[in-house]
């Protein structure tokens, strides 16, 4: 019997980095075609997944961190992008603004699931 619980508890460790490949499949791929809601749900999904399944407790940190530096400067270059049409003087293509807006879904998501699972720890004082 402790052989089929090993092989469960492995199958459901490799979801998480599974999910998140596949997430960023879907990102690339999305980057060409116009967006959807259905497509930033299946994101978020991936994202949620991600974040309870792929992410632990001392990569929590890290992960956090760089995820409010990327979106902090996505959103910074989506906003100079709509403002002027250009970063630097040089057109960026709409393919690269989904990219980002993709990236920023999926990363997100994980993101806030990592955040409450922090603030849970922090308020029982762990």
């Amino acid at each position: 019997m402790k052989r089929g619980k090993e092989v469960e508890t492995k199958a459901i460790t490799l979801l998480g980095p599974v999910a998140f490949y596949i997430g960023l499949l879907i990102v690339v791929v999305a980057m060409f075609i116009k967006p959807s809601g259905w497509l930033y749900v299946g994101l978020a999904v991936l994202g949620v997944i991600v974040g309870l399944l792929n992410i632990t407790a001392r990569e929590s940190g890290p992960f956090l961190f760089a995820t409010i530096a990327f979106i902090v400067a996505a959103l910074g270059m989506q906003y100079m992008i709509t403002a002027a049409g250009t970063v630097a003087g040089v057109s960026v293509p709409e393919k690269l603004t989904r990219l980002g807006a993709n990236i920023t879904v999926l990363v997100g998501a994980a993101a806030m699931v990592i955040a409450v699972r922090e603030i849970y720890e922090a308020a029982r004082g762990k």
